[in-house]
């Protein structure tokens, strides 16, 4: 009865929408939630906050526009011009090259122009996600619980500086915060600005990997079998960022390290359609674009130019039918602007 009262001594004083919340919460979460609250604003939040914010700014690498063939350009490369390595133009035709990958849905490729843009060298880990998830007084990730779903997900974080599984809703979040938080249009990647940043702005038949040779090197571009075993243990899924060589223009773990969430919706015959400048993708959809590959994967030649879709919410995974967390689906940002920060 005496929560009846207050209830109406609240509502009196015209604060209705602090009665509903309380409502809403069990005093356990309330208290959870109003400490969540308070850490927000604490100076020591702050202060990663602003260190955070002076990393990010720091770590951009600025791809200059221009255009390519998005997609398997390999039909465009013939015999000639693989010795030579002479890119195809934008009026280059389809000839007797053959694909270089399987998919369909990267086919036929399509000459895309890009403006400039920025985008992040490394991926985002847990680490910088934790600061972004208590400045916002939002819960702990990944998220706790008992069953298997979450314990894989917590599992998966064997360390601050892994990069972070998560949904492609909390990927978007941290990049527009991103924004919020320095003035800029900082963004998810489109698939078309993720693939030319990969490609090094080229298409070159000589490059099948966006390494700084074009080639890979265990060790050295990537892990040795035995090097990943340590680095992942018994339960990780994904590997510390930036401990093997970038790409030309500065970019970490771009393959292998896993995928990596895209702002487009997924379609097969997205290439067929749409714009050729600045291409954003389908307006709608039931899937997102994620590029780059899973740790555990092999390699082939043109990783980079390989499409993946999953539920940007939830993905149910394909033995037993059961949902599965997002262990391995981690993003970086770009900032949609044509100069270098200075």
């Amino acid at each position: 009865m005496s929560s009846v009262v207050r209830a109406r001594d609240v509502t009196l004083f015209g604060l209705m929408p602090i009665l509903l919340v309380t409502m809403s919460l069990s005093g356990c979460e309330w208290w959870v939630q109003k400490q969540a609250q308070k850490l927000a604003q604490a100076p020591e939040t702050q202060a990663k906050v602003e260190a955070l914010k002076t990393k990010t700014l720091k770590q951009l690498s600025h791809v200059p526009g221009g255009g390519f063939w998005m997609g398997d350009f390999g039909v465009l490369m013939n015999q000639q011009a693989k010795d030579t390595d002479v890119r195809p133009g934008p009026d280059a035709k389809p000839g007797e090259g053959l694909q270089f990958t399987i998919d369909t849905d990267n086919k036929p490729p399509k000459w895309v122009d890009l403006d400039a843009f920025l985008i992040q060298q490394y991926k985002v880990t847990y680490g910088d996600f934790d600061v972004f998830l208590q400045a916002n007084a939002l819960p702990a990730h990944p998220p706790k619980g008992d069953d298997d779903f979450h314990r894989i997900w917590q599992q998966a974080r064997t360390g601050d500086d892994v990069p972070a599984g998560v949904a492609w809703q909390q990927a978007k979040n941290y990049c527009l915060w991103l924004g919020k938080l320095t003035g800029l249009p900082f963004d998810l990647p489109t698939e078309a600005q993720w693939e030319f940043a990969a490609s090094n702005r080229i298409n070159s038949y000589r490059q099948p990997f966006p390494t700084t040779t074009g080639q890979i090197v265990e060790g050295k571009t990537h892990p040795t079998f035995q090097q990943q075993k340590k680095l992942l243990g018994r339960r990780g899924a994904l590997y510390p960022v930036g401990r093997y060589a970038p790409s030309p223009l500065g970019l970490y773990d771009l393959v292998g390290n896993g995928l990596e969430w895209m702002n487009d919706w997924y379609a097969p015959d997205a290439y067929q359609h749409g714009t050729s400048k600045n291409p954003t993708g389908p307006a709608t959809g039931s899937e997102k674009v994620l590029r780059g590959k899973s740790a555990h994967e092999d390699f082939s030649p043109f990783p980079h130019v390989m499409r993946y879709h999953k539920d940007p919410g939830l993905y149910i995974s394909p033995v037993g039918d059961e949902p599965f967390p997002f262990t391995r689906e981690s993003f970086r940002c770009v900032v949609n602007r044509l100069d270098p920060i200075r």
